[in-house]
């Protein structure tokens, strides 16, 4: 164990034993009599919380902590992409990431949609190309169909729209060196972070996915159990353990755990790789999400009637509470609609769940609530976020409750494939749980003010609980009928946030003129370019985009343009964002564009709005970095920079941050600590020259991003420097004087 761990799992402990000494007060004390069935199911509830929170702490007691070994060398591995009805577009994303893997691979398009023009594409993309007659067994008998038609010894699994980066193999393989691991299984991630699972926070560079909580945490925590589980997607088999059990688990649809578990019991091994190597998509609106996660609560409870863990063979005890935690998580639709519902039930009513609602049990109340939120909170390592958390519930709740009463009701489960093509609007259909629960909060509440205003009831303490209960629910529902139903962008393909150069010139009758700009989005189809010039609509301009290694130029067209908006209403008419459609790009082309978004925009994105250290560790590294000391304090504001050396430009990059001392850029190559720079820096006020000297180098993206920090030796006095260094002598004045325009850490 190591000590690191201790206070997490200190937390656990004392979390744990808060709820049981609660819940053996409410079973002595506050059952009412007089309201029987709606206290015994308020206690149900919160029943459940506690084996449900119990299971979970089990779950996430420690992480397991992996580094990739080396890879091996000449193994025969194939790739396997099951589709059934994608589109082909998204499926060329995936194929290309595939084929692109470095380490050696034969990759098979598995199509169980039988297309011939797909099978022509696949021979375009250096792809081979598999289909059958019948879809018998859905996605695990297209699998099982490719282990017979394929002679690999490993095989990799990518859904259709899970594209991996060049080097998932070479983090993975090496892993079977141990004869007894049978598959190696890596985080699920989601490129299309305009889906309504995620919340992204730009002022503070942080981003929340419903899944997260259960790939960055859960999984790696479950391989310490030896528990971990096959996804579905981005993992890689051994095909001697998979022909050990007969292939792929038929007759549920939920293949995967059950691949797993029937694994595992025959004495072989999990691997959980804890490091994002592939980018799918997620669902775009709330039908097609519930349609999958309809697919995933049937297929787990379905585990309770068929292969059961708890009485499977050779599973040890902690495999077995594990795959049990997964099962009974499912089940949290019924307790979570007793909670949103009963506090308006209990005003509208008059009835009461608890026996004794006085101070004695609020002041417990108030502790076991207290103690519960700091200690899940403080115990999920910065993955739990408890308002996002209950929205996700309030938004499923109805669907895991369908999901078990169709177990117990032993329907039979149909595999239906999620929808990957432009977003639908949701209907009031979709929503009708969430209505009602917001529809009767609400009267509950009124009714409650109404009560108390008439003097009806002079309980103020129960019918205020009940009231700020009732609006707590209210507001989680409004707020989820909101965001599946706010307006959405009808663009196709997502465009992927970040930042490239951009050497852009317009022609016109009157001669051309030429500038560096940077991007704030892209796709293969266009780009979000900010500029300090203006460009008018259907302006066609003539763009460079710096790709790494690669330029990839192209005409363009602007669609439309605008200032720039708050933060920077002080650089209107110097500042502004065009939309610009490409054109002319040939499919190669496109596709240069294209990897570039998935092998680095992303990767960058990920690192940039991943999970942050806690508070106080940023204020201790501050204080040791002596940044509170700095004279000039560095803002996050991205510019374009073009590097010079020997006079000569060799690139240009995108500032993260300047100060008056100095900047950082992020570059694809690593350069020398201690090397002499010179740079053409660009601004909303004209640019300026630079020479600055390297003093930090930091690998940010594993292989292709570094972080590149350089401090300022001399700044250049030119005609073409920027206008308001003119009114001062000083050059770092200067420069700190326009750098205060920028909001403080803003970019």
């Amino acid at each position: 164990m190591k000590i690191r761990h201790i206070p997490y799992q200190a937390a656990i402990i004392i979390t744990i034993g808060v709820y049981l000494y609660y819940l053996i007060y409410r079973v002595r004390y506050t059952i009412n009599p007089e309201s029987l069935i709606l206290s015994l199911g308020f206690f149900y509830a919160e029943a459940h919380g506690f084996l449900a929170l119990s299971l979970f702490f089990f779950q996430i007691w420690q992480p397991a902590e992996r580094k990739a070994p080396p890879s091996n060398p000449g193994l025969s591995v194939d790739v396997y992409i099951p589709t059934y009805n994608e589109d082909i577009s998204i499926l060329r994303k995936t194929a290309l990431g595939c084929v692109n893997m470095r380490y050696p691979h034969t990759t098979y398009i598995l199509d169980d949609g039988n297309r011939p023009e797909l099978a022509k594409e696949a021979a375009k993309w250096g792809c081979k190309y598999i289909t059958r007659k019948e879809r018998k067994d859905a996605k695990a008998g297209n699998l099982n169909n490719a282990l017979r038609c394929t002679d690999g010894d490993y095989v990799a699994i990518f859904d259709a729209d899970f594209v991996p980066q060049p080097n998932f193999l070479d983090k993975t393989i090496g892993y079977f060196r141990d004869p007894k691991v049978a598959f190696v299984q890596t985080p699920h991630n989601y490129y299309n972070i305009d889906s309504f699972q995620f919340r992204i926070n730009k002022k503070k560079e942080q981003s929340w996915n419903e899944q997260d909580i259960f790939y960055r945490l859960m999984m790696p925590c479950k391989d310490y159990w030896n528990a971990a589980f096959f996804a579905g997607s981005a993992a890689v088999f051994r095909k001697q353990a998979l022909e050990d059990i007969g292939g792929m688990v038929t007759g549920n649809i939920t293949e995967d755990i059950n691949t797993t578990i029937l694994l595992y019991s025959r004495g072989w091994k999990g691997i959980y790789h804890n490091e994002v190597l592939s980018n799918g998509l997620a669902a775009k609106d709330l039908k097609n999400y519930h349609t999958q996660l309809l697919r995933w609560a049937e297929g787990n409870i379905g585990l309770l009637f068929v292969n059961n863990p708890l009485f499977v063979r050779g599973l040890t005890i902690p495999q077995r509470i594990c795959f049990f935690s997964v099962i009974f998580g499912w089940l949290i639709g019924f307790p979570k609609f007793i909670y949103f519902i009963l506090p308006p039930v209990m005003i509208l009513s008059g009835g009461y769940p608890i026996g004794s609602f006085d101070f004695s049990f609020v002041w417990r109340y108030v502790m076991f609530l207290g103690v519960i939120l700091f200690g899940f909170k403080f115990a999920c390592r910065g993955y739990g976020k408890i308002r996002y958390d209950e929205s996700y519930l309030m938004m499923n709740f109805f669907i895991f409750i369908k999901a078990a009463l169709k177990n117990m009701l032993r329907q039979k489960s149909i595999f239906k494939v999620t929808g990957k093509g432009m977003q639908t609007s949701t209907t009031m259909l979709e929503i009708i749980p969430q209505t009602f629960l917001c529809l009767i909060c609400f009267a509950g509440i009124a009714w409650g003010g109404l009560k108390l205003w008439y003097g009806i009831s002079s309980d103020y303490l129960g019918i205020g609980v009940a009231i700020f209960w009732s609006f707590v629910n209210g507001f989680l529902a409004m707020s989820g009928i909101e965001l599946v139903t706010r307006p959405y962008f009808k663009r196709k393909e997502f465009r992927f946030i970040g930042t490239i150069p951009v050497q852009f010139a317009v022609m016109s009758n009157v001669g051309s003129a030429s500038s560096v700009g940077i991007s704030r989005d892209l796709n293969e189809n266009g780009i979000s370019l900010i500029t300090f010039i203006h460009l008018p609509i259907d302006t066609k301009i003539l763009l460079s985009l710096y790709l790494n290694e690669k330029i990839v130029t192209c005409r363009a067209t602007v669609l439309y343009t605008a200032h720039s908006g708050n933060p920077y209403r002080h650089l209107q008419g110097k500042m502004f964002i065009h939309g610009l459609k490409f054109e002319g790009l040939s499919r190669e082309e496109m596709d240069v564009i294209s990897m570039y978004c998935f092998n680095t925009i992303l990767p960058r994105f990920l690192q940039r709005y991943g999970k942050k250290a806690s508070v106080f560790i940023r204020i201790m590294f501050k204080f040791y970095n002596h940044e509170r000391f700095r004279k000039h304090v560095r803002k996050k504001i991205t510019i374009p920079v073009i590097i010079y050396r020997n006079g000569k430009p060799l690139f240009p990059v995108v500032s993260n941050d300047v100060s008056a001392s100095g900047l950082s850029f992020t570059t694809y190559t690593p350069m020398e600590l201690g090397a002499i720079l010179n740079m053409e820096i660009f601004t909303p006020f004209g640019k300026f020259f630079a020479e600055g000297e390297i003093k930090q180098v930091r690998e940010i993206v594993a292989e292709n991003s570094y972080f590149i920090g350089v401090k300022f030796s001399h700044l250049y006095d030119r005609a073409e420097d920027i206008r308001v260094r003119s009114v001062e002598k000083d050059d770092q004045a200067s420069l700190n004087r326009w750098l205060k325009t920028f909001p403080k850490g803003k970019s």
